[in-house]
């Protein structure tokens, strides 16, 4: 707004050679855009900035509120990070003795003539239904000088006595172990079983690509013509 008062004021002059000087006071005054209109009829001088100030002073405040809720959502996944990492480590250390983790093959611990009457008395323990006895002694029959036909023989009978206890899913691991010992008489044994155990839980994908493999490998046998009869279960459910 501007003010103009008619005063005019001069001063003398301070020598024959200059002029007299006259000051005009126009009492300019300049006043800052403001966020609503003043009473009694004093405006504002730019009237047009206020919305544009407002819009400023609203995008400072949601800025100001995003920044302090992406500070704690940091500070929320770096807690969540520590503990995840601390699970982690625990999992590591357990992975070695969990016993769904892959089965290493153990050094040998006893001659052979222990590891053979080691695998009779986990023969004997299983016909007794004493499982988790038998599996005791078949795995130090799997640490011994065996023969490694025996040695695969043992790792299908800790299968079939964790299958007896209903763990399916690491008779399944023992199963597939026995494979790795081609000259076992168990490995038809343990290919079928594990097909079916797979059936069991649910797989027939899998089951199916067991199943094949025992009648290529084993045509004309009785596991593989146990293994077609599963194949058409699998392919027409519907007619079983």
């Amino acid at each position: 707004m501007l003010t103009i008062p008619l005063m005019l004021s001069a001063t003398p002059p301070d020598s024959s050679t200059q002029k007299p000087t006259f000051l005009y006071d126009l009492g300019i005054t300049i006043e800052p855009a403001r966020e609503s209109t003043p009473l009694q009829g004093t405006g504002v001088a730019y009237p047009n900035l206020v919305p544009i100030q407002n819009q400023i002073d609203s995008l400072s405040l949601a800025f100001s509120l995003y920044r302090q809720q992406m500070q704690q959502l940091i500070t929320t996944l770096l807690r969540s990070n520590d503990s995840l990492q601390t699970e982690i480590q625990v999992l590591k250390n357990h992975v070695f003795t969990s016993p769904y983790a892959s089965l290493a093959t153990p050094p040998i611990l006893y001659k052979r003539t222990e590891g053979e009457f080691y695998f009779q008395k986990g023969k004997n323990a299983y016909y007794a239904k004493n499982y988790q006895i038998a599996i005791e002694y078949f795995q130090k029959a799997t640490a011994s000088d065996l023969p490694r036909a025996t040695i695969g023989d043992a790792y299908y009978w800790i299968g079939d006595c964790y299958l007896q206890l209903h763990d399916d899913y690491l008779a399944i691991e023992y199963f597939k172990k026995v494979v790795e010992y081609p000259l076992s008489e168990k490995v038809a044994d343990a290919l079928y079983l594990t097909g079916i155990t797979y059936r069991k839980l649910g797989e027939d994908h899998l089951a199916a690509t067991f199943f094949d493999r025992i009648t290529k490998r084993f045509p004309g046998t009785k596991f593989a013509k146990l293994a077609q009869l599963e194949l058409k279960r699998i392919k027409m459910p519907n007619e079983n």
